[in-house]
């Protein structure tokens, strides 16, 4: 998956990989910051809420970067602060961050030009190993309740957006983590 922000001059590439087995996270983040992009970040698929939620949330964190309102030094670190909907560092990598055992994992890259976006994933998607499979970014019913859990979104939260008629559970819960999202960047 790719896509543009136009009035950023950014493009936002996303892959899910099953089966990795990651091994040292610190060397291999090192190896991500070598490659051709402003940004590589690797998350745990489990609580991706599909591509609009990375799309916005890495449109959040270059718009806070490029503003001066950013909370971290470095445009993956703030990516994964909006990804999270999370004001710590600290939080954010609990929460979405990998670790050694994570076998689903998500992967964005943020890159000045389509060019270089795609050759970072290729890159990228070396270094992860693993089988490549987008699906897993999806919002799914069994990722449900942990998302839920995770961005502290309520059944009444639900309730409102499926009452309406607007959606359905997984439309609903998928709205209401870009919701959180964008809620992080209105605080800044």
């Amino acid at each position: 998956m790719m896509d543009v922000i136009e009035e950023l001059g950014v493009w936002v590439a996303a892959a899910g990989f099953v089966d990795v087995h990651l091994g040292d996270v610190e060397l291999l983040m090192r190896q991500m910051k070598r490659l051709p992009a402003m940004a590589v970040q690797l998350l745990n698929a489990d609580l991706v809420a599909g591509w609009w939620h990375l799309f916005f949330a890495a449109l959040n964190a270059v718009k806070a970067m490029r503003d001066g309102t950013n909370r971290s030094r470095e445009l993956g670190m703030e990516f994964l602060l909006y990804a999270s909907a999370q004001r710590q560092i600290s939080k954010a990598i609990r929460l979405m961050g990998v670790r050694p055992e994570t076998g689903r994992v998500a992967l964005v890259v943020i890159a000045d030009s389509r060019e270089r976006a795609e050759t970072a994933l290729k890159q990228a998607s070396k270094l992860i190993g693993g089988k490549r499979d987008d699906k897993i970014l999806e919002l799914t019913k069994d990722k449900a309740d942990n998302i839920k859990r995770a961005f502290g979104i309520t059944d009444g939260e639900i309730e409102a957006q499926t009452a309406e008629g607007k959606a359905d559970l997984l439309d609903a819960l998928a709205n209401l983590v870009i919701e959180h999202v964008a809620l992080l960047a209105a605080e800044t």
